[in-house]
């Protein structure tokens, strides 16, 4: 019966960042004693609010006092799971605790509101890179964004970055690790406190530095 084999294990969801799928998960550390459960990306309806939003992905947990994964986007949207469901422990990955941590740049597109101009080319860029590579770091990013980054629908990814801007956390979570990495080219390193560092680890190293991951994180799933 699964569901009694799933008994004794520990639930773990895991929630992907903006614009990637689940495979970003695929080098998680197997464990008997874990059992993990990979969430799809979730794409907002027309004028959908960010709490009915956080409404559907909270719908997915399932089981008592789970583990919550969450890589960027996905970590501000664990945090939110808290304030319905008791989690045991929320993990960050690549992602911020407080809008604090935020760098200059979504700080300038909060006021300016200058975002809607910023993500068509920015979109385009990756397109570009994934199509056409023409350097030699465009060519090893190429197969990268095709794996890990497909979901580029242009309301999708505004309405997203919109919500990082203007993210207010109202509730304190019990029980959280921060894994971020020391060249983080979106949340700067140097605004994190506390976090658990990863040397020259980028925004993106939860696929890029797979091995730490393999031989570090389930020590701080299960302890």
């Amino acid at each position: 019966d699964m569901n009694q084999a799933n008994d004794h294990k520990q639930i773990v969801y895991c929630i992907p960042g903006l614009g990637a799928s689940k495979t970003i998960f695929e080098f998680l550390p197997k464990s008997d004693q874990l059992s993990y459960v990979l969430l799809d990306q979730k794409f907002p309806t027309k004028g959908e609010s960010f709490d009915s939003y956080i409404n559907r992905w909270s719908v997915e947990i399932k089981d008592e006092n789970p583990i919550v994964i969450g890589v960027s986007f996905g970590g501000i949207i664990a945090q939110e799971l808290s304030k319905s469901h008791s989690i045991k422990k929320t993990i960050l990955i690549s992602s911020v605790r407080t809008p604090l941590a935020y760098p200059w740049f979504l700080k300038l597109l909060k006021y300016i509101g200058v975002h809607s101009l910023v993500m068509p080319f920015i979109l385009s860029k990756m397109k570009q890179i994934e199509q056409n590579p023409k350097t030699a770091k465009d060519k090893k990013m190429s197969p990268l964004l095709k794996r890990y980054l497909p979901n580029r629908d242009l309301h999708y990814i505004k309405w997203s970055v919109d919500k990082i801007i203007c993210w207010k956390p109202t509730y304190e979570v019990e029980s959280l690790i921060q894994i971020h990495g020391t060249k983080d080219e979106i949340f700067p390193y140097s605004k994190t406190k506390n976090a658990i560092s990863i040397k020259d680890g980028t925004h993106a190293m939860i696929v890029t530095k797979r091995r730490w991951f393999e031989e570090n994180l389930l020590s701080y799933i299960l302890n």
